[in-house]
């Protein structure tokens, strides 16, 4: 899991932004005209899901996950219309329009 922090004007993180890949937090800045400040990866999982902001996949998992999203390791998916779950009804990759 790779994150983009930001922060307010003293300098507090205040919010996250999670990918699947750097490579998906390097278009999300391209896409945004947001500079991207290096490479912020290899994170643990929070105890919760997560999505990429970029591409819509299961960036990182908490102990609700079932199994389908907990071996996902497809990761830089374009980004789905419709997206894409598993047989027990959860998202493995989220559409578009919940980015």
């Amino acid at each position: 899991m790779h994150e983009h922090v930001i922060n307010d004007s003293r300098g507090d993180a205040v919010n996250a932004v999670t990918f699947c890949s750097d490579s998906c937090h390097v278009e999300w800045h391209r896409d945004n005209g947001t500079e991207y400040e290096g490479w912020n990866g290899a994170l643990e999982s929070p105890d919760c899901r997560a999505y990429c902001a970029q591409c819509g996949v299961i960036a990182a998992t908490g102990p609700e996950a079932c199994s389908h999203q907990k071996e996902n390791v497809v990761v830089n998916r374009f980004p789905s219309v419709t997206g894409e779950m598993c047989e027990h009804g959860n998202w493995i990759q989220v559409p578009r329009r919940m980015l």
